[in-house]
């Protein structure tokens, strides 16, 4: 049979569970400075922001043109329909709202699972900016 292994005492002083085995690199590692200035990270959706690069064309009854497909395997998939413009700039907000993946077409984005009443609040929240 095996040993049993030897505890760390924790009611003791507490060194080895307290040091931070970085501290010294920051000592012996020279600062980088860097001439070039920082690469800035994509612009992302400001709350405030109410317009989008993308135009959603209305059913005839004047609701959005919003559906859901049962696909094979079990798989649902929401589908927003009569897109023009941007459909990426509207995709990186609904897959974000979302927490869902999603794919852009010219016309359409498909975002995956049932998200029809989120996918619509979204739409009523950007309102004249989405059209």
């Amino acid at each position: 049979m095996r040993e049993k292994a030897t505890r760390i005492h924790t009611d003791g002083p507490a060194f080895s569970l307290v040091s931070n085995p970085f501290q010294g690199l920051t000592e012996t590692v020279p600062a980088i400075v860097s001439d070039t200035p920082a690469v800035s990270a994509p612009k992302e959706h400001v709350a405030g922001e109410t317009t989008l690069r993308c135009h959603v064309e209305r059913t005839q009854k004047g609701g959005y043109p919003i559906f859901v497909e049962r696909r094979a395997a079990g798989k649902t998939v929401t589908i927003v329909r009569n897109l023009s413009g941007d459909t990426g700039d509207l995709l990186a907000v609904l897959k974000k709202r979302c927490a869902a993946g999603g794919k852009a077409f010219t016309d359409s984005v498909e975002i995956q699972g049932d998200h029809r009443e989120k996918v619509e609040a979204i739409l009523r929240e950007y309102g004249k900016g989405i059209s």
